[in-house]
């Protein structure tokens, strides 16, 4: 007797990721612009500056070191702070790149645009980055450095498709191991060591001293030494000197600022004191650490990204007003 036939589902298609744009813009105080609908999965990682962008309506903040992973098909909208705009880079990411398909590097922003809805492209689910995921970058850890190379790759490269697929598949793999840590539970913590944690956090600049923090949590100076030492394996002084020469790292690395307004921005004022703590910390001086691994050795270039779509090849162009202005 023959067994029935089963109808055949079909399969979910095989990971085929691959880059298909990428660039950096610095935004200005007053600029806020829009896109209707952004067909890849978007990497967004805010280098230095701050501002807000909206995805789908939904608002988020963004601040030094946040790297969010954006959905497909979205409608989003930036607002940098008029303070101090944000200096994003960006990469584009198709998750499914029919393999064969002529790979071409754009992506479309409005319905209409040239690959919109293009039967080549599509989105896939990547399992713990599902809608709008927020992680942390810094520009010497692998996440940083990959998303660094992929941007000058775009750039600056002929752009072989092999290598487009290629950096997408890295690139989905260092996602997944960030999405991993981000949720990764933590050890029980004293809460008066995460209030000092947070403190830290947003005044490293600053140099928060031990009588500081030892009066915002109520105790004595022996007793936050403790707390450090217990449940960090390391000296109140020396997480501070961490975390300011961590941010050092990440401005030598993706910013062009001198080495002396480096030192100011991380509460190390004093250019010998700095360039001496860095040097005996990382081994190498600020100077060098910059020319072996940074990736800019001139100031970054604006993105290339239009603001308004690209003009078609049958639009006619304005005519061109050839008269020699005088000279009085």
């Amino acid at each position: 007797m023959s067994r029935p036939k089963r109808e055949r589902e079909s399969p979910a298609p095989a990971a085929a990721p691959a880059v298909c744009r990428a660039g950096l813009f610095q935004f200005a105080a007053e600029q806020a612009f829009a896109n209707g609908c952004v067909q890849s999965r978007g990497l967004f990682w805010c280098k230095s500056g701050r501002g807000e962008f909206t995805v789908d309506g939904v608002s988020h903040r963004l601040e030094p070191h946040d790297l969010y992973v954006l959905p497909w098909g979205r409608t989003v909208a930036y607002r940098p702070s008029a303070k101090a705009p944000m200096f994003t880079s960006h990469v584009h990411l198709v998750p499914w790149y029919r393999p064969g398909a002529r790979w071409v590097a754009n992506v479309p922003h409005e319905r209409g645009e040239p690959e919109c809805d293009s039967p080549d492209r599509r989105d896939v689910a990547w399992p713990g980055l599902r809608g709008v995921v927020r992680l942390r970058a810094e520009a010497d850890e692998p996440l940083g450095r990959l998303m660094d190379y992929a941007v000058r790759w775009y750039l600056h490269s002929p752009r072989d498709e092999a290598e487009a697929r290629a950096l997408g598949l890295l690139l989905v793999r260092e996602l997944a191991r960030a999405a991993d840590g981000a949720v990764a539970p933590t050890a029980h913590r004293p809460e008066e060591l995460e209030r000092l944690l947070v403190h830290v956090e947003r005044g490293f600049h600053l140099g928060p001293r031990i009588e500081e923090m030892a009066a915002l949590v109520g105790r004595s100076r022996s007793h936050v030494l403790k707390l450090f030492r217990r449940h960090l394996g390391v000296s109140a002084k020396r997480h501070v000197v961490g975390r300011q020469l961590r941010e050092a790292r990440e401005l030598l690395l993706s910013t062009t600022l001198p080495i002396a307004e480096v030192g100011k921005a991380v509460g190390l004022a004093d250019p010998y004191h700095f360039s001496k703590l860095f040097r005996r910390h990382v081994g190498l001086s600020p100077r060098e650490f910059r020319a072996e691994h940074g990736p800019f050795s001139a100031p970054p270039k604006p993105s290339k990204h239009s603001v308004s779509p690209p003009r078609s090849e049958t639009e006619q162009k304005p005519p061109v007003d050839r008269r020699v202005a005088r000279v009085r």
